[in-house]
């Protein structure tokens, strides 16, 4: 045995000193608990008179969003009316169970959130956060996820609890559109409000679009979406959105910089959306859903109509693809082609007019489709210039080119570079014989045209270059969100998104129609193609133009 100096002999007795006073130390408080980073969440249960169940409902989904977000955690959701929840939690083999109640207090709610170490029995942590609306209540998930990632986890930097600002004595101002019942966050205004002034409003007029970036993005989506169409959205760009895959279509809510989900809607394998819009159709104030449907080789396009928190299918269709035009001619239309024969689409673009039960074909619009580009085309990727002047037309023609077609539809400009891309594409015509395959239909997404701060036209458009080699393999270089804007003679680019790797399928305006310093922008993205070897992923994107 070799000695130990006596250095060696006093660092030994110096450690076993300060272990000592480790142990005889205060114990750690519970923010330094460090379980498992694995727990269930529980239906939340209602505790007020009020009907606030829609918002009630989706608040696990919310919570263990955040909580995967902020801790990595994984998150189990527990279903409703099944056993009890600490035998599902049990089943599942996670260590922790979190169950939570939202009551009525004053004129405010309480969210109480209660998490149960399911190997002792005995409480782990309790956490709650006030809200001053209903609409608040989800915006205060941030603060219970912030204490949950932190006091559990022990992740630190998380979303700390402060206490909300009292409420102020003001009428609040009117929603830009009628707001359903129980449905959260949909143009609601915050009583709770900042004592100190707010800045004066800077003045819009003169303002050209110089950046855009990045505010916020949705969740994972486990599909390729082809678009996206803004929904029931208030002045602040808040409310709902609508995108789409081939046979899903998916809701939802923009709140500040958040993109949430509401609710989805899916058909069988053999329908396939080639458009999906949102318009008022019936008069009622809010915006129903418009949706081309190919099933098969026949078009069975149909309307879903807003009913409370939800959608109700119709039981007619039509033979039409269905597009929105905005501010043709001052107001907002639905317009539709046939389906043709040697074309998928043919013939006049009709005004589309509804019964109360089913659409038909109004008055044809004063565009000839007998002409190129739109005869090479059709309805779809066609916008109104967004004026009365001259009674133009945007269009992105066959070769991804914007156009900017005179009254009668003759193109007087046409751009250099592509815009447009299509993200989908459907078989269709007289196969060839050569290769024994059906020609493909490329569906190209219309431009989103609002009118300058002086008057000229700007223009919103995906950007989706290739290279050689993606042009051999059909995949793309890079892709952006562009604000194009009209110099009498044709376009000029004023600003753009970042460049990336992933493809833009589609955009809109947050509200529609409008562009204004620190508006936004709404995009869907596809981030990974789906094939027998991977999955499919999307997102949807928010952008501020500033």
């Amino acid at each position: 045995m070799r000695d130990i100096s006596v250095r060696h002999v006093a660092r030994a007795v110096l450690g076993a000193v300060l272990l000592l006073s480790c142990v005889l130390a205060p114990p750690v408080p519970a923010s330094a608990a460090g379980y498992s980073r694995r727990i269930a969440i529980a239906p939340f249960a209602s505790l007020t008179k009020e009907d606030i169940g829609g918002t009630v409902s989706v608040l696990p989904r919310l919570l263990a969003s955040r909580l995967m977000a902020l801790a990595g955690a994984d998150v189990v959701l527990l279903p409703a009316g099944g056993k009890a929840p600490e035998a599902e939690a049990k089943e599942a083999k996670v260590p922790l169970l979190l169950q939570g109640t939202v009551s009525k207090l004053g004129k405010g709610y309480s969210v109480d959130t209660t998490v149960t170490d399911l190997e002792t029995g005995k409480t782990a942590g309790a956490f709650f956060a006030s809200a001053a609306t209903e609409d608040d209540i989800i915006a205060q998930l941030g603060v219970l996820s912030g204490e949950i990632s932190e006091k559990l986890f022990g992740v630190q930097g998380a979303i700390r609890a402060t206490a909300p600002p009292a409420p102020v004595a003001a009428s609040p101002a009117p929603a830009a559109f009628p707001i359903p019942s129980g449905i959260p966050a949909i143009g609601g205004v915050p009583v709770a409000v900042s004592p100190v002034s707010p800045p004066a409003p800077v003045s819009d007029e003169g303002w050209t679009p110089s950046s855009i970036k990045k505010a916020g993005q949705s969740d994972k989506i486990a599909d390729e979406i082809y678009g996206v169409v803004a929904g029931d959205i208030d002045a602040d760009g808040n409310g709902e959105v609508v995108t789409w895959g081939r046979n899903t279509i998916y809701v939802y809510r923009v709140k500040g910089d958040e993109i949430l989900p509401y609710t989805r809607i899916s058909r069988s394998a053999q329908n396939h959306f080639l458009n999906v819009e949102a318009i008022d159709i019936d008069g009622d104030g809010k915006k129903d859903i418009v949706v081309t449907n190919l099933q098969g080789d026949r078009l069975t396009s149909f309307v879903l109509l807003r009913k409370g928190d939800g959608f109700v299918e119709t039981p007619g269709t039509t033979r039409h693809h269905l597009v929105v035009l905005r501010e043709w001619n001052g107001k907002t239309i639905l317009a539709g082609q046939r389906q043709g024969v040697s074309e998928p689409f043919q013939g006049k673009i009709h005004a589309m007019k509804w019964d109360g039960k089913a659409l038909s074909e109004g008055e044809p619009l004063p565009l000839n489709t007998s002409i190129l580009p739109v005869s090479g085309g059709g309805v779809y990727s066609l916008s109104p210039w967004p004026s009365a002047k001259d009674g133009r037309w945007l269009y992105v023609d066959v070769e991804e080119k914007l156009r900017v077609l005179d009254a009668g539809g003759k193109s007087v400009y046409k751009s250099k570079e592509n815009f447009g891309a299509p993200a989908d594409g459907f078989e269709y015509g007289e196969i060839n014989r050569q290769d024994s395959r059906y020609p493909t239909l490329s569906l190209r997404r219309a431009p989103r045209a609002a009118a300058g701060s002086r008057g000229e036209p700007l223009v919103v458009v995906t950007e989706n270059r290739k290279g050689y080699l993606q042009r051999l393999a059909g995949g793309n270089e890079s892709s952006r969100v562009l604000v194009l804007q009209w110099e009498g003679s044709g376009f000029t680019e004023r600003a753009a998104s970042p460049k990336s790797d992933f493809f833009y399928s589609g955009v809109d305006l947050l509200p529609p129609g409008g562009l204004r310093r620190g508006g936004r922008i709404i995009a869907s993205m596809i981030e990974q193609s789906g094939s027998a070897f991977k999955d499919k992923v999307s997102r949807l994107m928010l952008m501020r133009v500033e």
